[in-house]
């Protein structure tokens, strides 16, 4: 057997006289360092030892200088734990052979007892100077401090070797005393070192943290930050084969974690529990992450500081209490402006609500976006800015309803706000879900469009006279003269559109614009009228080309966005000089693309104008666009901006 053969070369050294103990003459005064390999003879170097010894002795016959080599306990004091451990070895490996050999040869058997007394004795006094020294780490400074920590490592590393060279050896032929276990002796000891200096982790009264919580977990946090650049720059050196870095790292990371869990199961207030997270997910990662030992541990391969269940816990209270700060907030503004009247700022009524509400919000969703790390963790705050929207929406027309006397002030200063509002929620899109995003465009496109209607209603109410001429004899006999005088009415009433900001009598006009030209479309599809040939048909066709153009360069001076409302008029006046049913149909497919809410009832009443189009052409026309139309009936606006679109123009040309 492999450790027969062992046992008999260790007798064998140990038959030589070699006492490892005893003082050595030697050559040199470099300490022998020793390393064992299980395929070579454990005491090969022994033997090398014991043969210069003898060459020594006859050395001193030629008065050559000899020098001694320092036994155990000079080792021991003068902190050479490596040396020290490498004699200690050797007397084990002794000891153990005679042991085998005390069988067949009587050796007196109290001898090696009181040989392995002796021997585990000076085992337990060098791992005490040993763990001694490992307990100082912190304290280390000077060269010397270095090397001395150096030599405690060396130690630990060759007694760390022999156990597991023994471990390859059957258990019923190992010594009694291995393993020694001295590296796990280590570990638990720079286990209990952290523990301790976590605990006593000073807290720093300069702070202005009034919470005990957050003044704890800030000294804590501060005192592994503290050592752990300790062991990187005085520590690190003295452990050749380990990432003593990690190590300490992960410890520390572990007696943190579980502070913080025993934090957690009390029960937090919701300043402490921000204060968690915050170290959780930003200060405790940039620890490790980006301060100066960032490169030397591998924070990926560290277990999370919280488990989920914990973590969520804590994400759900903090999420609880922003969304209750959202609602607070955004309700302060609300009252604060209704009970304000507004400023007039340059000749024009301005509010400050979509600045304050923009501004809460924002940094409310970057501040917990920045805790939690992802927009889909805070989207469920965003609730309750809809929320906010709804109530929004409610006082503006509860504005309107009562007929305040500052109404008008009030709409004008707010309709800017809708807008920024909505510029706002278009502009940044990650917190808010689909389907919130959706419901808060359309309920501030709602709000817009009252707003509107307050201004508009009693314009239209203004022109119903003039429309009236519209689409009649009337109109075919003077169209100049009536849409002079409906474009009259119209420019005075845009002059009335003071005291609004610029971005507001934009959109103000635009819907103006959209809403005349959807009444003018829809006068003329009321079939009051009728052109019979083909030259009264062209005679229409170029009369509503000339009011498309004058209809379009007044909304358009005042300031109208809807610039593709031009091609409207021209595209439907186009249909009434076509006589060609299959040229119609197309026609009336390229409307349909570019109009997709064109119906089949809006189709009907404009080619009522053609009296000339046979009954059997206008049944297959009729026929053929709702062909068409069902195949583009989920044709939608998407992409498009709902307040400079007019794709949606004919959903307003209401036809009965």
């Amino acid at each position: 057997m492999a450790s027969s053969a062992i046992c008999r070369r260790l007798l064998n050294c140990c038959l030589n006289g070699a006492d490892q103990d005893e003082t050595m003459t030697v050559g040199s005064s470099s300490p022998i360092v020793r390393r064992v390999s299980p395929s070579k003879s454990r005491f090969s170097k022994l033997k090398e030892r014991l043969l210069i010894f003898k060459r020594n002795n006859h050395a001193q016959e030629d008065n050559m200088a000899v020098e001694r080599l320092p036994t155990f306990q000079q080792n021991l004091e003068q902190h050479n734990f490596a040396v020290a451990a490498n004699q200690l070895i050797c007397r084990e490996e002794s000891l153990f052979a005679l042991n085998k050999k005390q069988e067949g040869m009587g050796t007196s058997e109290s001898m090696l007892e009181d040989d392995e007394t002796k021997l585990n004795k000076d085992f337990e006094d060098l791992f005490k100077k040993v763990m001694s020294t490992i307990k100082n780490s912190f304290d280390v400074e000077t060269n010397e401090d270095i090397e001395f920590l150096k030599e405690a490592v060396l130690a630990i590393y060759q007694d760390e070797e022999q156990d597991r060279i023994w471990e390859e050896v059957a258990k019923n032929e190992r010594p009694p005393w291995r393993p020694r276990c001295c590296r796990l002796a280590h570990d638990n000891l720079l286990q209990k070192m952290v523990t301790q200096r976590m605990e006593g982790a000073k807290l720093d009264s300069n702070v202005n943290i009034k919470s005990s919580v957050q003044l704890e977990i800030t000294a804590k946090a501060k005192q592994l930050k503290e050592d752990l650049l300790k062991i990187s720059n005085n520590v690190r050196s003295c452990y050749p084969k380990d990432n003593v870095c990690q190590l300490y790292a992960k410890i520390y990371h572990k007696v943190f974690s579980d502070k913080l869990r025993e934090i957690a199961d009390y029960g937090l207030a919701d300043d402490d529990c921000t204060h968690v997270l915050q170290w959780v997910n930003n200060l405790y990662p940039e620890i490790l992450r980006k301060g100066e030992i960032s490169e030397l541990i591998e924070y990926e391969n560290l277990e999370p500081l919280l488990p989920d269940d914990i973590l969520e816990q804590l994400e759900d209270q903090f999420l609880i209490t922003k969304e209750n700060e959202l609602q607070t907030w955004c309700q302060t503004a609300l009252n604060s402006e209704k009970s304000t009247n507004p400023e007039l700022v340059d000749n024009c009524y301005v509010s400050h609500l979509s600045t304050d509400v923009i501004q809460c919000v924002h940094a409310l969703l970057n501040t917990s976006k920045t805790l939690l790390g992802s927009w889909s963790k805070i989207q469920r705050i965003t609730h309750q800015f809809k929320q906010f929207l709804i109530n929004y929406q409610l006082f503006l027309e509860n504005v309107i309803d009562d007929n305040q006397v500052n109404a008008d002030a009030v709409l004008k200063a707010n309709l800017l706000c809708i807008t920024k509002i909505r510029n706002y929620i278009m502009m940044n899109p990650d917190p808010f879900p689909q389907h919130i995003r959706n419901d808060c465009i359309d309920l501030l496109t709602r709000t817009r469009d009252t707003c509107h209607s307050y201004f508009i209603k009693p314009i239209h109410k203004a022109l119903k006279g003039t429309y009236s001429k519209l689409g009649t004899q009337e109109w075919i006999k003077h169209n100049e003269h009536v849409c002079s005088e409906l474009l009259e009415g119209v420019d005075r009433h845009i002059q009335d559109f003071r005291n609004l900001h610029e971005a507001g009598l934009k959109e103000l006009v635009s819907k103006l614009h959209e809403e005349v030209l959807a009444e003018y479309v829809r006068k003329m599809m009321k079939k009051k009228i009728k052109f019979k040939d083909e030259n009264k048909q062209q005679q229409a066709a170029e009369a509503l080309c000339r009011n498309s153009q004058k209809i379009h360069n007044l909304f358009t001076e005042a300031g109208s966005n809807m610039k593709d409302l031009e091609d409207i008029l021209p595209k439907l006046a186009e249909l009434l000089t076509l006589n060609d049913p299959q040229c119609i149909e197309l026609q009336l497919v390229t409307l349909a693309n570019v109009y997709p809410d064109l119906s089949e009832a809006h189709v009907s009443a404009w080619l009522h104008l053609k009296a000339n189009l046979s009954t059997s052409h206008l049944k297959r026309i009729k026929k053929t666009f709702a062909m068409y139309h069902v195949q583009t009936a989920e044709s939608t606006v998407d992409g498009q901006d709902p307040y400079h679109s007019c794709r949606n123009f004919f959903s307003k040309v209401l036809i009965k």
